[in-house]
């Protein structure tokens, strides 16, 4: 913390990420250490993301396609936090997330006094989310998908398509609507409007695929185990994502969020072309 300048939860989260290490080995919050460590102390790149909307308290992101939330780990992978910190500093962060490959509408608190009244907006289902979703084949009654998700523990995720998620009972609730809005006979496809009623790990993948109608251009559900897993292990080119998913990227927008803060109404949405 002194090194740093930095509070004690911050510290924490550095320990809790395994970012301190001596001799190879990650170190323990309960552990006494002498001599040599090693940091490693994530620090913004400059990167430029569209604001649609900025606030005293918070930020909102329109966060690209094929970009993470937050730092992978101890990976030097770019993410949404660079843009984020770099302008707004060390206490600024997301208070939700997106999947690395979904696109979307992201809001960040800029004011840490404000950051768990903002977050507890999320926990408490405050905040309305729609998405839109351009699924394969011809879907044309609106529904309500309830299908509990069991998502990997960290220590389960052994091999690369262990990272799913999956329909189980003993999953946790899981509540997806969705309702058709157009049908594309050129490409059999059908753009969705979504609004996730939960908040499980790619539930909105997961139920779409469930149901049978992955989401186009998804790698993870609904794709051929084996070019999932060539997914994961290779970076393909949009080429071969177009040949193995239909499309190179995936067609998932967090397209709007409605919420109520501080006595003041909040309304962001984007029309995307999916």
């Amino acid at each position: 913390m002194k090194t740093l300048q930095c509070s004690q939860k911050e510290a924490q989260k550095i320990l809790d990420k395994q970012r301190l290490s001596q001799g190879g080995k990650p170190i323990d919050k309960s552990q006494t250490i002498q001599g040599e460590v090693n940091l490693y102390h994530f620090f913004p790149q400059t990167l430029s993301v569209q604001k649609i909307l900025q606030t005293p308290y918070f930020v909102i992101y329109d966060k690209p396609h094929k970009l993470l939330t937050h730092p992978k780990g101890i990976y030097p992978h770019l993410s949404l936090c660079d843009a984020l910190k770099r302008e707004f500093g060390s206490y600024s962060n997301p208070t939700h997330r997106l999947d690395y490959e979904t696109r979307g509408l992201l809001l960040c608190c800029i004011n840490p006094s404000y950051e768990a009244s903002l977050k507890s907006l999320f926990e408490q289902g405050k905040i309305k989310k729609t998405y839109l979703a351009r699924v394969r084949g011809k879907l044309t009654l609106s529904q309500t998908i309830n299908a509990p998700i069991l998502s990997p523990l960290k220590h389960q995720k052994t091999h690369n398509l262990s990272i799913r998620s999956k329909i189980s009972p003993l999953g946790k609730e899981a509540i997806t609507q969705i309702f058709p809005l157009d049908y594309d006979k050129t490409t059999h496809t059908t753009l969705l409007q979504i609004s996730p009623l939960t908040g499980r790990t790619h539930q909105i993948r997961l139920h779409l695929s469930h149901t049978g109608f992955p989401i186009l251009g998804d790698p993870l559900y609904g794709s051929k185990d084996e070019y999932s897993k060539l997914y994961l292990e290779t970076t393909l080119s949009n080429n071969q994502r177009e040949e193995f998913f239909g499309s190179s990227f995936l067609h998932l927008c967090a397209s709007s969020l409605e919420f109520e803060f501080l006595k003041e109404r909040y309304s962001c949405s984007l029309s995307p072309t999916i």
